[in-house]
């Protein structure tokens, strides 16, 4: 009997320490195993959170004054145009809303704009509809910081019907403030900016 007993207290034993090295294993490559990247492949300053895309996008939600500049052309308007903005978080938090009024050469000017990023693609996405065309502008996108910049574009028409590609960079200043830039690209290959769009976060 004290023999049996013996061998049994050994066999235990053994089995005990696998199970400790096994556990003490698994938590040295959990230890190891690398923090998930943020979209665009920049991780968050926290170590517990990963913000994604659409959370980001969420961050710009709030009411905004609009400040348009038109530049790069001749005749311009020397003042810019103002107008506002309210920017809501729609659909569960996949999709940001953006309504606007401007005054634009003494005529009121809205639009509403939807801003998303598909997640199958890894793109960011747009559509955009305003009072001066019957046409939805549909926009693609990507971005090299984690969201803070955004470079769209997409194909559009001019009033003559001539189809032109539209390019549209979104640049988060900081929590309050962003700023859109349209372009063109002109004959000599290169983008021709000629309108930029200032939000400023109502206090």
């Amino acid at each position: 009997m004290d023999w049996k007993l013996g061998r049994t207290c050994k066999l235990a034993a053994v089995a005990a320490a696998c199970l400790i090295a096994g556990a003490a294993l698994a938590m040295q490559n959990a230890a190891k195993k690398p923090e998930p990247a943020a979209h665009g492949g920049q991780a968050t300053t926290s170590a517990t959170h990963t913000e994604t895309p659409q959370q980001f996008l969420a961050r710009r939600a709030g009411q905004y004054t609009r400040t348009i500049r038109f530049v790069g052309q001749q005749g311009g308007p020397g003042e810019p145009s103002t107008g506002t903005a309210r920017i809501s978080v729609i659909h569960g938090g996949l999709f940001l809303l953006e309504e606007y009024k401007d005054v634009v050469f003494g005529r009121p000017v809205s639009g509403t704009r939807l801003f998303g990023y598909n997640t199958s693609t890894g793109e960011y996405e747009a559509a955009w509809t305003y009072t001066m065309s019957p046409a939805i502008l549909m926009l693609k996108g990507t971005s090299k910081d984690g969201g803070k910049t955004v470079d769209y574009s997409g194909e559009s028409a001019s009033a003559n019907g001539a189809s032109f590609v539209l390019h549209v960079r979104v640049r988060q200043v900081d929590d309050d403030q962003f700023v859109m830039t349209l372009s063109m690209t002109g004959p000599d290959g290169k983008p021709n900016t000629f309108q930029e769009t200032t939000y400023t976060r109502k206090k």
